[in-house]
């Protein structure tokens, strides 16, 4: 009966775990890019046994990255030039504190140092990984390829210069995941090849991909299972019990 009481403790344990992910997606769900997590990947499981026994225990192992989900949000469109999305599949190279990762979120600005960065001060960069500085500027256009052109204070008017082009990757043939950091990478932690094939619509941001109904729905269902498992749990505790009294010796 234990046996029973185990592997509904272990469901427990899963759907607690289910209660953090969609907790972290309906939080993130105004966040501009934000690709909605799915959960942990299991990579195997470990057996608990004792000497001259059967396995008669088992106990899943996860890494550390979480699976995502990886289809388009919605575009937005805002009419400001600094905010840009990319349009179908593809990811833009950014670098925050950590090691460079890959990022939907569009909504730029340029910090104190001219450096090109999005609404959670990653750094954007170029098609060689570097950080993209544009300076001081009267106005900006970017390409749909990712070029970004430049009228620099006190130029004639008129004036355009290249000053990079935003680095972006389709990521193909890879598997990708999010790190402990929140950020994506290749499953291996590195940076996929800058590819360039992505198309960027500018002016528009991508919405999170986030849908708050079917989260709302799968909380109900989590909700409904831990019922279920609790009482499964009070049904092995009172079948066990019974079966002890009637071994019990007759006082």
């Amino acid at each position: 009966m234990d046996r029973l009481i185990y592997t509904a403790f272990n469901t427990l344990n899963n759907i607690y775990d289910n209660r953090s992910v969609r907790a972290q997606n309906m939080a993130n769900i105004n966040v501009p890019g934000y690709r909605r997590d799915l959960g942990t990947k299991s990579v195997g499981s470990a057996f608990l046994e004792t000497e001259n026994t059967f396995q008669t225990r088992a106990l899943a192992i996860r890494d550390d990255t979480n699976i995502f989900e990886s289809d388009p949000g919605t575009l937005s469109q805002t009419g400001s030039d600094m905010d840009v999305a990319i349009r179908g599949d593809g990811y833009f190279l950014v670098k925050g504190p950590g090691a460079p990762s890959l990022t939907r979120r569009g909504d730029l600005s340029v910090d104190k140092d001219g450096f090109l960065i999005n609404g959670s001060k990653h750094k954007f960069l170029d098609k060689n990984e570097q950080p993209i500085q544009v300076g001081a500027y009267r106005s900006i256009k970017i390409a749909d390829n990712g070029d970004i052109f430049v009228e620099p204070l006190g130029s004639e008017p008129g004036t355009k210069n290249l000053v990079a082009t935003i680095g972006m990757t389709t990521a193909v043939g890879e598997v990708l995941k999010k790190f402990p950091d929140g950020e994506i990478r290749a499953e291996n932690g590195e940076l996929p090849f800058a590819d360039q094939k992505p198309t960027i619509v500018q002016k528009h941001v991508e919405l999170s991909n986030v849908n708050i109904t079917e989260e709302l729905v799968n909380t109900i269902e989590d909700q409904r299972a831990y019922e279920i498992n609790i009482k499964l749990i009070t049904s092995a505790t009172e079948t066990d019990e019974a079966g002890a009294s009637l071994m019990r010796l007759p006082s």
